[in-house]
C-alpha cells in the first residue's frame, strides 16, 4: 500500500468541512477514491453510481495524468478528482 494524496474539487470538499485534499493508503487510483469515500461516507452519491463505479461525469488523474482507475499508485503520489461542470 502506498499513501497518497487525493484532492477533491471545491464542490465536494465543502461536504466534508472544507477539506480539499485527503490522505489515504491505497493500492490503485480507485481504491485512493474508495478510501476517502470510507472516510467521509456523505461523499458516495457523488462520486459513484448505483452499480459501484464512479460516475460519468467524474474525471480521475494520477499525478496529472488522465488514466484508468486500475492503475497502480506509489507513495506520495496524488490522485485528483474533478467533476464535469456544465450549464448555459
Amino acid at each position: 500500500m502506498a499513501e497518497v494524496e487525493v484532492t477533491l474539487p471545491r464542490m465536494l470538499a465543502r461536504l466534508v468541512d472544507g477539506a480539499r485534499v485527503v490522505t489515504v493508503d491505497a493500492r490503485t487510483v480507485f481504491g485512493a477514491i474508495e478510501a476517502v469515500v470510507e472516510l467521509h461516507p456523505e461523499l458516495r452519491v457523488h462520486i459513484f453510481d448505483e452499480a459501484g463505479e464512479v460516475r460519468e461525469h467524474i474525471a480521475c488523474f494520477h499525478n496529472g495524468s488522465a488514466i484508468s482507475r486500475d492503475h497502480a499508485v506509489a507513495p506520495d503520489d496524488r490522485v485528483t478528482v474533478l467533476q464535469a461542470v456544465s450549464g448555459g
